[in-house]
C-alpha cells in the first residue's frame, strides 16, 4: 500500500515489455485527424469460454492515514460500482488512527477492526486483508532504514490466529461475513512499517504466521509475496517465493504500477498487455523452466494487487490524467487484459490517498467520483459471469465479451486506447437467438459518464458503432422475440432489482435436519456472499441428523407457470461441503406432483431428485450448472411454487451452499 508522496523513486519497472512499449511512442502522432477505421468485432454468444471473475475490477481501500470506516458515502461508491474485492490492511489503518489492535500480547481490540470490514462487506464486496505492520504486542525491532532486524513472528502468529478466529470460526460480524482471502505483507523490500532483510528473512514470516493462520482455518487462501514490482526472474521473489513457500501460499502476488513520467502517452498506453495478461499468464503457466512452479509441480494463482497509470508526481499536466479520461480508458485496458491472462486478482490503487490523492479513484473529502471510477462502475454493472469467445478488435481497441446465462443477454466492452483514429466498429454476433433485437450503449468519454444510456436495433445479427478516440463503450445486447429465441417464464438471480423470494427460511416440510448450528432452523434466504453472477445468491444451510431419512424442503416462490413439452429449468449450484451436493431446485405442481419424482433428468443423464446428488461428484465451492427439459415429463402440468430441496439418507452432518440464476424457459436455456 503506497502514498503517492512516498513514491519517487521507488519502483525499479518491470523487466519485461519495455522494449514492446517503447516500440509504440510513435502512434500518437501530433496531427490529430478523426477518420473512421472499419474493424470488426465477432462474438459467439453460444460459447463458453470460463466464468467472468469480478475480482479483476478489484480496487485498493483509501489509504491508512484516514479513518474511513462507516463512511456512508465510500459505501455507496463500492455498492453502485458494484465492486466485488476491496484490498485492506486494517492492522495498519487502526495503528495509524490511535487504534491499536493488538497493544500487548493476548489482548485483542478489534471493535474497530470490525467497522473496517463491516464497511466493506456492507457495501456487497469482501475484504482481501492485508497482514502488514506491528501491534505493540507483536515485539520487534527496526533499523535506521526501516529494515525489520528482529521479530517475534510465533506472537505475530497468535495475533493472527486470534483474527482468523474471530471473523472465521467465531464468526463476529455473521456466518456470511467470513474472509477468504488473506496477503502477507505488504511490498517485503520497500515497505516503510517494515521491511525484511532478505528473501529468506521473509520465508521465516510467511511460514509462522501462515501456518498460524491455517491451523485456526484451512480453508483460507494466502496470498503473497506482494513483490514490489513485476521481477519475473529466477531469482526474484516471486520464484523463491513458489519454491519455498508452497504449503502456505495458494496466489502469488506482485504489485505493477505504468511508466514514470518521462515516458510517452503511447508507451503506457502499450504497457497494459504485456504486464497485465501476459506477465499473468506466464506466472499461472509456471514460466519458462518452471521457475514459478512449486517443488511438487504446484501451479499457483496470479494476483496484481496494486496497479495504476503511474505513481509518481509529473507536474499539474501530467498529474491531471490521473484524474481524467487517460487514467479511465487506461483502467479499462488493463482490466481487459488482466481479464484475458486470466487474473485471480487485480486491483487498482486505491479508492483514495491522504494528501495529493494522485491516485485515488474518488475524492478524499466527499468521496466523489473522478472520471476513472466510472471504468469499474461499467465492468460492476454492464457485464455477463461467462465470459464468450472472441475475436477482431485492432491493437489500440481492446474488447473483452460476455453473456449473463440468467438472461440471455450479451455484454462487450470496448476501449478505444487510441488518440487520434476512430474505429468504426462491426459487431458480428454469431449464434445469436434471434437476428434481431436491441442493443443499449453505454459510453465513458471526456465529457459523457455512463450514467444512462443510448440505444438502437441490430439486425442481420449484426451492428455498427463508431467507437471515437480515447473512449469505453459498453454494450448490452437483447435478442428479440423472432428468431428461436423462445419464450422466458421466470429468471431469478436474487438481486435487489428483482422479486424478492415470497418465502425466507420458510420449511414445506422436513425430517431430521436442524440448523446449521445450534438454535437456529435450516436456512434458505439471499445473501451478498459468493454469487454466480451480481451481488447476490440465495444460501441454503442445515445439518443432517439420521442415516437413514432426513430431508428439508424450503418454499422459495409462489408462482403460476404452464408448462409445455418445450419448457427447461436450469439453475446454477454451489455446495460447500459434500452433503449440499444433495440439494436441487424442486418444483411442485397444482395438483401435488413434483419435479423431483417425476423422472426428470438434466443434461448429464442424472435424476433431478435431489438424493442422486447431481451424480454425487459435482465440484465443492465452484459453479455447476444444472439443466433439464422438464416439459418431456411435465407437459400440461402448472407449477404452483419453486422450492429449494435437500434429501439425502446416507450421511449426517452439515450442509451449506448457494444457488443463483434459476430459470425456466420455453426457448434454448444460456
Amino acid at each position: 500500500m503506497r502514498n503517492a508522496r512516498q513514491k519517487s523513486n521507488l519502483k525499479a519497472w518491470s523487466k519485461l515489455g519495455v522494449a514492446a512499449a517503447l516500440g509504440l511512442t510513435l502512434l500518437f502522432p501530433a496531427a490529430v485527424s478523426f477518420a473512421g477505421t472499419a474493424t470488426t468485432i465477432t462474438v459467439d454468444t453460444a460459447s463458453n469460454a470460463g466464468t467472468v471473475n469480478p475480482f479483476d475490477w478489484g480496487v485498493g481501500a483509501p489509504d491508512k492515514y484516514a479513518w474511513w470506516a462507516g463512511n456512508t458515502a465510500l459505501k455507496t461508491r463500492i455498492s453502485d460500482a458494484k465492486i466485488k474485492l476491496v484490498r485492506v490492511n486494517p492492522i495498519q489503518n487502526m495503528l495509524y488512527n490511535s487504534r491499536d489492535p493488538y497493544p500487548s500480547s493476548g489482548t485483542f481490540s478489534l471493535t474497530d477492526m470490525d467497522a473496517i470490514l463491516n464497511t466493506i462487506f456492507d457495501a456487497g464486496a469482501e475484504p482481501l486483508f492485508v497482514v502488514a505492520g506491528f501491534p505493540a504486542g507483536v515485539p520487534n525491532t527496526r533499523d535506521a532504514s526501516g529494515t525489520i532486524t528482529s521479530a517475534n513472528w510465533t506472537e505475530y502468529g497468535n495475533f493472527m490466529k486470534g483474527v482468523v478466529k474471530r471473523y472465521n470460526t467465531d464468526h463476529a460480524l455473521g456466518a456470511s461475513k467470513t474472509i477468504r482471502y488473506w496477503e502477507l505483507w505488504n511490498e517485503p523490500t520497500i515497505e516503510g512499517d517494515g521491511k525484511f532483510a532478505s528473501q529468506a528473512a521473509y520465508k521465516t514470516f510467511a511460514q509462522t504466521v501462515g501456518n498460524a493462520m491455517k491451523a485456526q482455518d484451512s480453508s483460507i487462501k494466502l496470498i503473497g509475496p506482494v513483490d514490489a514490482w513485476s521481477d519475473l526472474s529466477g531469482t526474484g521473489y516471486l520464484s523463491y517465493a513458489a519454491k519455498q513457500l508452497e504449503s502456505q501460499i495458494d496466489i502469488l502476488s506482485w504489485h505493477d504500477y505504468g511508466p514514470d513520467p518521462t515516458n510517452s502517452d503511447a508507451t503506457r498506453l502499450a504497457w497494459t498487455k504485456p504486464h497485465y495478461q501476459d506477465n499473468v499468464a506466464t506466472v499461472k503457466s509456471g514460466g519458462t523452466g518452471d521457475i514459478f512452479k512449486g517443488p511438487s509441480g504446484k501451479l499457483y494463482g496470479a494476483a496484481i494487487t496494486e496497479y495504476n497509470m503511474s505513481h509518481q508526481d509529473g507536474g499539474s499536466t501530467y498529474n491531471a490524467k490521473y484524474h481524467n479520461i487517460f487514467n479511465a480508458v487506461y483502467s479499462a485496458s488493463a482490466i481487459i487484459n488482466a481479464m484475458k491472462g486470466n487474473a485471480d486478482m487485480f486491483m487498482s490503487y486505491n479508492l483514495a490517498e491522504t494528501g495529493t490523492n494522485l491516485l485515488g479513484l474518488l475524492d478524499n473529502a466527499g468521496y466523489s467520483p473522478y472520471k476513472p471510477y466510472y471504468t469499474y462502475h461499467l465492468f460492476g454493472n454492464h457485464f455477463g459471469n461467462q465470459k464468450l469467445t472472441s475475436s477482431g478488435g485492432a491493437t489500440n481497441l481492446e474488447f473483452v465479451s460476455s453473456k449473463d446465462t440468467a438472461t440471455g443477454k450479451t455484454y462487450i466492452i470496448a476501449v478505444n486506447k487510441d488518440a487520434s483514429v476512430t474505429y468504426d466498429a462491426s459487431v458480428q454476433l454469431q449464434n445469436i437467438s434471434s437476428t434481431t433485437g436491441t442493443v443499449n450503449v453505454w459510453k465513458l468519454d471526456a465529457s459523457t459518464n455512463p450514467t444512462a444510456s443510448t440505444s438502437q436495433a441490430y439486425s442481420g445479427s449484426q451492428f455498427t458503432y463508431s467507437i471515437a478516440p480515447m473512449t469505453v463503450v459498453a454494450f448490452e445486447v437483447t435478442p428479440g422475440s423472432g428468431g428461436g429465441g423462445g419464450t422466458v417464464l421466470f429468471t431469478n438471480g436474487f438481486e435487489s432489482s428483482e422479486t424478492p423470494p415470497t418465502w425466507l427460511d420458510t420449511l414445506d416440510g422436513s425430517s431430521n435436519v436442524t440448523g446449521y448450528t445450534a438454535g437456529i432452523n435450516p436456512e434458505c434466504s439471499p445473501r451478498l456472499e459468493s454469487p454466480h453472477a451480481g451481488t447476490a445468491t440465495l444460501m441454503f444451510s442445515g445439518t443432517d441428523n439420521s442415516t437413514s431419512m432426513s430431508y428439508a424442503k424450503c418454499k422459495v416462490f409462489d408462482v403460476n407457470i404452464a408448462i409445455t413439452a418445450s419448457t427447461k429449468l436450469g439453475y446454477w449450484l454451489y455446495p460447500q461441503v459434500n452433503n449440499a451436493r444433495y440439494v436441487g431446485v424442486d418444483l411442485i405442481m397444482t395438483d401435488g406432483t413434483t419435479l423431483r419424482d417425476s423422472g426428470a433428468v438434466d443434461y448429464n443423464g442424472f435424476s433431478m431428485h435431489p438424493n442422486a446428488g447431481h451424480g454425487g461428484a459435482i465440484p465443492l465451492n465452484a459453479w455447476t450448472n444444472i439443466k433439464s427439459n422438464i416439459g418431456t415429463v411435465l407437459a400440461g402440468k402448472t407449477i404452483d411454487r419453486i422450492i429449494l430441496n435437500y434429501d439425502h439418507a446416507a450421511d449426517t452432518g452439515q450442509y451449506r451452499g448457494f444457488v443463483d440464476d434459476i430459470i425456466i424457459t420455453n426457448g434454448t436455456l444460456p
